[in-house]
């Protein structure tokens, strides 16, 4: 007898390839004619910005650049000035098992910034850029949940459901904000002497098919006030919600979503309304790798009373379960600082790569503080912290996925120099991962002996005993059990007894 499963295939992405690790690219900068010497480093910073990525056989390539800031001392004394440069960075990775059709997701995230004096003209910049690569290729997860002849052969099948929540979809949109920012309640504004851009990621949401992103753009500036020419700083942020089609219809979609800039243009000019302030042009590509909460109906066990049965069993590894919070860090540290620090202009942070092992969640942190000695002059001061705290896991679950989304550092003058406070708050993701079996393939292996079966026997259920396990043990169906015995639903109580009449 010749038995055909009955199979179910469901559309899902496969992680393929995965790459974590720092890039580091160093530029030459000669300073321009028209600024003075460089006597003295203030601070450097950069933005990140992806240009491109492509997936070919075997192999993913990234371009990408850090737009870099760098305050200095001129030589001689006078107002600080700022020294603008791009560093490239161009990434060609080996990944086997990669083709053209997969979907890659990027993240970048700049760890380091450092502006080392050649001499009075030259500087030398460096960058690092923690790099996350994740390619996904198309697949079809396939299960078995029943046999087409179960009925005719009599072959009692139990089919079972489990919940998994497998990546259903990897999309990508890129979307373009503006903004104006005026100066209200500060001083306005003469020059901008710095500014960074971090992209902070929201809440999502689906409704339908249709993936609900929210976040925002923070704009930090350090600028030269009119008039007076008081060092200032100021924050601002720009919220976005993007919509995006997955194809499919979303139960209770779980999805990480990593946004990053192609582009930015920030510049002082005058506003709709004719003050004086900035304008902002954010170019921007959100990508997001949805999981969803599916049920699988699989075939777990079966018998026949009349023929013997030959099972092949496969175990399926599943993603059962996905839930995502926001878990508070703090770190603290006393900074050395000479000079003195008469008041705090800005706290410049810059986090690492976050990372989770042994249920604790850990990130680096560098922070840069730029501040006014007393008598004036313009200092900076840096130190290197670990804001670290509990993951909070609970039991069977791991961190799928831990990033930061957002960092805060405040400081104030101390005795010997600063005191240093960060806060950072991790995004976890936590699942919980199950194996799950079922029967692969089924063949006919020959006429059972009934000839020793009785016809009819009495057993006390025992706990944790169902009418398709005492069905399967005694030769019978949970049907017949149930007839027998006037049963009107399969819950059984311990402790009664059963006729169970055998199919012979």
């Amino acid at each position: 007898m010749e038995l055909t499963m009955k199979r179910e295939r469901l559309g899902c992405y496969e992680r393929v390839f995965e790459y974590c690790a720092p890039a580091e690219e160093a530029v030459e900068t000669v300073v321009p004619d028209t600024m003075p010497d460089v006597e003295r480093v203030l601070c450097a910073e950069g933005t990140a910005i992806i240009r491109s990525k492509e997936v070919q056989e075997g192999r993913v390539s990234i371009t990408a650049g850090v737009a870099a800031t760098v305050l200095y001392s001129p030589e001689g004394g006078g107002a600080v000035r700022r020294l603008s440069a791009a560093v490239p960075f161009s990434l060609s990775l080996d990944a086997p098992g990669v083709t053209a059709d997969c979907a890659a997701v990027c993240m970048l995230c700049v760890t380091g910034m450092e502006a080392r004096v050649l001499n009075p003209r030259k500087l030398l910049i460096r960058a690092v850029l923690s790099v996350r690569v994740e390619c996904y290729a198309q697949r079809e997860l396939e299960t078995v949940c029943g046999v087409e002849e179960a009925e005719e052969a009599g072959i009692e099948t139990l089919v079972e459901t489990r919940t998994a929540a497998p990546v259903t979809s990897v999309r990508e949109k890129t979307f373009t904000l503006m903004d104006e920012y005026r100066f209200e309640g500060m001083p306005p504004a003469a020059e901008c002497l710095w500014h960074s851009v971090t992209v902070a990621p929201g809440a999502v949401r689906s409704v339908g098919s249709k993936l609900i992103m929210g976040g925002s753009v923070r704009l930090a500036v350090l600028y030269e006030a009119e008039g007076t020419g008081e060092l200032c700083s100021a924050s601002f942020e720009t919220e976005f919600s993007q919509m995006m089609d997955t194809e499919s219809e979303l139960s209770a979609p779980d999805a990480t979503v990593y946004t990053l800039l192609t582009a930015e243009y920030v510049d002082l000019s005058a506003l709709s309304g004719g003050e004086r302030g900035i304008t902002a042009e954010y170019h921007l590509v959100s990508q997001a790798v949805v999981s969803d909460s599916v049920r699988l109906s699989l075939l777990t066990d079966c018998y026949c009373n009349s023929r013997e049965l030959v099972t092949e069993r496969t175990e399926l590894a599943l993603v059962s379960e996905r839930r995502r919070r926001l878990v508070r860090a703090e770190a603290r540290e006393n900074v050395q600082a000479a000079p003195a620090c008469a008041e705090v202009l800005r706290v410049l942070l810059r986090p690492g790569e976050a990372e989770s092992e042994g249920g604790e969640l850990r990130c680096p942190v560098s922070a840069t503080v730029l501040y006014r000695s007393p008598d004036g002059e313009l200092c900076s001061a840096s130190a290197r912290l670990t804001a670290s705290t509990r993951a909070e896991l609970g039991e069977g679950e791991y961190a799928a996925m831990v990033r930061t989304a957002s960092a805060e550092g405040f400081a104030a003058p101390a005795s010997g120099g600063l005191e240093l406070r960060v806060t950072l708050d991790f995004e976890l993701a936590a699942a919980r991962r199950g194996n799950a079996q079922q029967i692969a393939s089924l063949s006919d292996g020959g006429e059972a002996d009934t000839s020793l079966r009785p016809s009819v026997t009495a057993v006390r259920a025992a706990a944790g005993d169902t009418l398709w396990a005492l069905g399967k043990r005694y030769h019978s169906t949970a049907g017949l059990i149930a007839s027998a015995n006037g049963l009107t639903d399969a819950e059984i109580e311990p402790g009664t007894v059963l006729l169970i009449p055998a199919v012979k």
